[in-house]
């Protein structure tokens, strides 16, 4: 049996061999290499901006509430009644 399956690995083998294989299209490599460098310079700059943003969005919340004081009670507007008197 294990002889019969050696055959078809075989023959396999064979016509694949014979496959004809589309020619790659010359300078191919060197655009895709090109192309790459251009995607990862992109993504790079892309992923500092927002960095940045993300960075400048803390300092301006950070500000904001140090200014504002969010977590403060808010003045009060009338003075209490004076009851004792």
């Amino acid at each position: 049996m294990s002889g019969r399956l050696d055959h078809k690995e075989r023959e396999v083998v064979r016509l694949l061999a014979r496959a004809a294989r589309p020619r790659v299209p010359a300078g191919l490599p060197e655009r895709a290499r090109a192309y790459g460098t251009r995607v990862r310079r992109r993504e790079r700059w892309r992923r500092w901006a927002l960095w940045l943003l993300l960075a400048s969005g803390a300092v301006a919340f950070g500000v904001w509430a140090y200014a504002v004081e969010p977590w403060a009670a808010p003045p009060m507007r009338t003075t209490p009644p004076l009851e004792p008197w």
